[in-house]
């Protein structure tokens, strides 16, 4: 469940992005946030996945605070939350698989992100991710070679990895 209960997000620049926004979404619940641009809908999101701390309030997913949430425990809950963003950011001159694989690097080994070694199961899951996005011929193509088209089901494929809640 995600709870926000008299949330309030104001930048630094003074725009108060978020005005007592109360809000609650149950496990298995689809939620569309509709509104004119400005309104905060990414800035709600952005909230969520800490890439934005609440100015004010409370924010809980699954009952925890997630403002507390620090080092460790923050990327342990990042990598529980996924989000497809606008603009792919991929990293061009790396493969689609290889793109996928980086959403397993927080967890792993120094040593092993250092040389790219990732497990026969990590490389499954990957291709199993791009073969549900119907790319899974393109895994081994650099992500500047593939489409426009091509490129937006590479970026989405590490948030189809996640367990849906």
């Amino acid at each position: 469940m995600i709870e926000f209960k008299n949330v309030y997000k104001t930048y630094p620049n003074g725009f108060t992005a978020l005005k007592n926004i109360n809000l609650k979404i149950e496990q298995g619940e689809f939620v569309a946030i509709i509104g004119l641009s400005g309104a905060g809908k990414s800035t709600i999101l952005r909230c969520i996945n800490r890439m934005h701390d609440v100015t004010k309030g409370e924010l809980t997913v699954d009952g925890v605070d997630v403002n507390t949430l620090r080092g460790r425990e923050l990327r342990r809950y990042r990598r529980k939350v996924g989000m497809i963003f606008q603009s792919f950011n991929l990293v061009s001159r790396s493969t689609a698989i290889k793109n996928v694989l980086t959403a397993d690097v927080p967890d792993m080994p120094f040593f092993k992100v250092l040389f790219g070694i990732f497990s026969k199961a990590q490389k499954m899951r990957a291709l199993e991710s791009l073969d549900k996005v119907g790319i899974l011929d393109k895994a081994y193509t650099r992500c500047d070679q593939l489409s426009g088209g091509q490129q937006q089901p590479a970026a989405s494929s590490s948030v189809w990895r996640l367990p849906v809640r």
